[in-house]
């Protein structure tokens, strides 16, 4: 789709003041469409880290580990757990429990090592389990760097055959904290991960709704960033997959 299309679907069909996104070609990386207020302002992202921390781990050669998670003891946005996770459950449900027992268990210099690849700022050693989790919200980025970020990161799995982290991103989508872009599309499958991140802009909120979304799952030709004011994760993905219907319909 031409970039004046999509700027032009976008902007007639989604004018909220509490909707921010970023559209980008995948093959070229150019931006199609954009609409953030101070984009060049770096903000916390909450669990759309953890796609980078699963990377951090592979790049480290281990094997992935199982994790019980608990829920609310265990710091889990979910209160009564998930149970047993392997990582592309936790993907697919951004349990916190699994990346935070990640986090404790990946050096501070290796997970630097993978950050400074996707060009994304390094952690401290003292902070590194909670933000390698999404819970800290002293750790920032501007959203470009984070979109350019997971166009590396979606590219750089495909190589690799990281199958875990597709195919969590693919059922996150489908059935886990992004499944509302399937009521949007329900024929196209999608890769995606949702976060929540507090609030920082005016005005000011309780949290801010993130979903990165790569369309369609296999080949993937647009990469769409929103955020929603004052929503969770999973809120924003409703608006992702209205907008990707949107873009999906300009293009016939």
């Amino acid at each position: 789709m031409p970039s004046q299309t999509a700027a032009a679907v976008l902007t007639r069909q989604f004018p909220s003041a509490t909707l921010s996104y970023l559209l980008l070609d995948v093959p070229s990386g150019s931006i199609l469409a954009e609409r953030w207020p101070d984009i060049a302002q770096p903000i916390p992202i909450g669990s759309l880290i953890k796609p980078f921390t699963a990377m951090a781990w592979a790049d480290t050669h281990r094997p992935f580990p199982e994790v019980v998670c608990h829920g609310t003891r265990d710091a889990c946005w979910r209160p009564r757990g998930h149970g047993r996770m392997t990582l592309e459950r936790a993907i697919t449900q951004s349990c916190n429990a699994y990346f935070l027992a990640l986090g404790r268990d990946i050096a501070t210099s290796d997970a630097n090592a993978t950050l400074q690849l996707y060009e994304l700022p390094p952690i401290a050693s003292g902070d590194k389990a909670r933000v390698l989790a999404g819970l800290y919200a002293d750790w920032k980025v501007t959203p470009r760097a984070l979109a350019s970020a997971y166009l590396k990161l979606e590219s750089d799995a495909a190589r690799t055959r990281f199958d875990p982290l597709l195919e969590g991103m693919r059922r996150s989508a489908s059935a886990g904290t992004a499944r509302a872009i399937a009521v949007a599309l329900p024929a196209t499958q999608v890769l995606a991960k949702t976060g929540t991140a507090p609030c920082f802009h005016t005005p000011r909120a309780t949290a801010d709704g993130f979903t990165a979304v790569f369309f369609p799952a296999e080949e993937p030709r647009i990469f769409l960033l929103v955020r929603v004011h004052g929503v969770t994760g999973a809120e924003s993905a409703a608006i992702a997959g209205q907008m990707l219907r949107a873009l999906e319909v300009g293009e016939k």
